[in-house]
């Protein structure tokens, strides 16, 4: 048994013991390389080598099998280390408490809480089940379900996980796959009778089975491995739950639910019990079911989940939207931004807390790039027809400008300035795309950073042409009003960028400013109010106090070239 302060593999210190089971002990660790939780689970230690063979194979193909998954109800397991002798499993931390604690503390649970756990799960099984080949989970119950502070659920026990395959082969994390596998009682009768290999209808069993845990208190794992139906037990229990339960938990897997889309949607009717208003409601779904088929968009896995009608939590928008908005992980959120956007291509909310996520550590970078492009490009029709598409199309430049890269090593100005040059092309097509769309509150505004930026990108080619002469009229005039909107701005980021490109602007094109007619007095007014956003900024990162040294540094050197610039050479 380590102790708690125990550095294992040279980088995750164990804190303190968070659980413990037959096989294993579990600890919150931190990464030291990170500066991030994890869970570290110890396998103890075992002298036969032939057991502890077996043990290494079964959690190398689980972690195997786990980090293909990309789930927010799925931990990930990141490292396997051996330290002498004794295994660790990284996997990711989950605060807080599993549903068998929850009902052991407060008894059984309402019915709504219940549905709304099994929702959550189905989604998870519905998209295991999904999955090329399918992945069976096999082990659902309770003790394997973890309630988050945020109220969503987790899995986080794989060990008995198998792959289906048509053939009955398998590849399984249990150490020698055979059926009698699990917890009888929450476990079919398939996987401890023999009487046929195990599929996505035994996860049914097994949720239907942890369901009547949850609501009724009794144990099904506790013989005779009977359930009573639910209302014998808790008659203020409604109808629709107790069929739903019996249906799911029948001995024959041909008269449960055949699939987690089917049950979740009797789940999200369950309430309704008038059998011919639940008749007339099957019949509209089997028509919409028709109709997609013939449309070649069947119920499937699309970004982690079953995309279509709204069955399953995973096809559903605000499922997604709530995880996004209550994480406080930033992977975790991006994520369910990215699959909600999937689910309704047409909405410019997701891609708006994208941005919101992005800005939050000041740097977009490369990566973030990616993913959102990858997420909105294949959409960009159905977002150019939403009334909020300006919005959407400012944001993402704005990010673009402030934020693109803005940690990359940059060892002087002239990098700082080379880094800013960047992030403004690369904002130009959204921002052209904000003062063009229809309605848009601030597309006037848009049109300025439009304008500075086609500046900024064409200005180089035509000075070298000696075509230039006309262009830092509106220049200035477009600077001007940048500076007077950032005047009332409170973004740090924000003041400071347009506080140094104004200074720069000034410094560098001080003459070709005076030929095109603008006054000494009004680029040196232009200089004050440059500097006067960088000393009412208070950085709070490293990063943005370089950036207001550089802009404070660079206000004489600017001033010296405007009075040099409209120094009358001949008098």
């Amino acid at each position: 048994m380590a102790e708690e302060g125990y550095t294992i593999g040279e980088r995750y210190r164990l804190l303190t013991q968070i659980g413990e089971g037959g096989m294993s002990r579990v600890y919150l660790a931190l990464d030291t390389v990170l500066n991030k939780q994890w869970a570290a689970k110890e396998i103890k230690h075992v002298e036969d080598p032939a057991q502890r063979e077996l043990i290494v194979k079964s959690l190398v193909t689980e972690a195997n099998m786990i980090k293909r998954f990309d789930h927010p109800a799925i931990p990930r397991i990141v490292d396997i280390i051996d330290e002498e002798g004794t295994l660790y499993v990284i996997m990711d931390y989950v605060e807080g408490r599993t549903l068998a604690e929850i009902l052991e503390l407060e008894g059984p649970q309402s019915e709504e809480k219940v549905v709304d756990w099994a929702l959550q799960l189905l989604d998870a099984l519905e998209y295991l089940h999904q999955r090329k080949p399918p992945v069976i989970y096999r082990d659902m119950k309770p003790a394997n379900v973890m309630l988050k502070p945020n109220g969503l659920v987790e899995l986080i026990d794989f060990g008995i996980a198998r792959e289906y395959r048509e053939d009955g082969s398998s590849t399984t994390a249990a150490i020698g796959d055979t059926v009698q596998l699990g917890t009888r009682g929450f476990a079919p009768p398939e996987q401890y009778g023999g009487s046929g290999q195990t599929d996505a209808r035994t996860d049914v069993y097994a949720l239907g089975a942890t369901m009547y845990n949850l609501v009724t208190g009794k144990n099904p794992s506790d013989p005779p491995y009977t359930m009573a139906p639910i209302r014998q037990v808790r008659p203020e229990l409604s109808a629709g739950l107790e069929r739903i339960i019996a249906k799911a938990t029948q001995a024959n897997p041909d008269d449960r639910y055949q699939g987690c889309a089917e049950m979740a949607y009797d789940l999200a009717h369950y309430r309704e019990e008038d059998d011919q208003h639940k008749a007339t409601l099957r019949r509209t779904w089997h028509g919409f079911v028709g109709l997609v088929a013939a449309a070649c968009v069947s119920l499937a896995v699309g970004i982690g989940g079953t995309v279509g009608y709204n069955v399953t939590l995973n096809s559903n928008y605000d499922y997604w939207m709530n995880i996004a908005e209550q994480s406080s992980d930033k992977e975790e959120a991006s994520e369910a931004y990215v699959r909600a956007a999937a689910i309704k291509p047409g909405e410019v909310d997701p891609y708006l807390g994208l941005c919101q996520i992005y800005r939050a550590d000041l740097d977009f970078s490369a990566e973030e790039e990616r993913q959102i492009r990858e997420a909105l490009l294949p959409h960009i029709s159905e977002l150019e027809q939403s009334p909020q598409w300006g919005e959407m199309a400012f944001s993402i430049g704005k990010l673009y400008w402030y934020n693109y890269g803005v940690n990359d090593a940059a060892e002087n100005a002239d990098e700082l300035d080379a880094g800013r040059a960047s992030r403004i092309r690369a904002a130009s097509q959204w921002m052209h795309n904000a003062a063009d769309a229809p309605g848009f509150e601030n597309a006037e505004l848009a049109q300025v950073y439009a304008d500075i930026a086609d500046f900024n990108t064409d200005i180089v080619p035509l000075i070298n042409e000696g075509s230039d002469a006309g262009m830092y009229g509106p220049y200035y005039e477009r600077l001007s009003a940048l500076v007077d909107v950032m005047s009332n701005e409170d973004n740090e980021v924000m003041r400071l960028e347009v506080a140094n490109l104004t200074l720069d602007a000034c410094r560098t094109y001080s003459r070709k400013f005076r030929a095109d007619g603008v006054s000494d007095l009004e680029l040196l007014d232009l200089c004050d109010r440059a500097q006067a956003l960088a000393e009412d900024t208070q950085p709070t990162t490293e990063l943005l106090d370089d950036e207001r040294t550089q802009a404070l540094a660079s206000v004489n050197p600017a001033r010296q070239a405007v009075n040099d610039a409209y120094v009358d050479v001949e008098a």
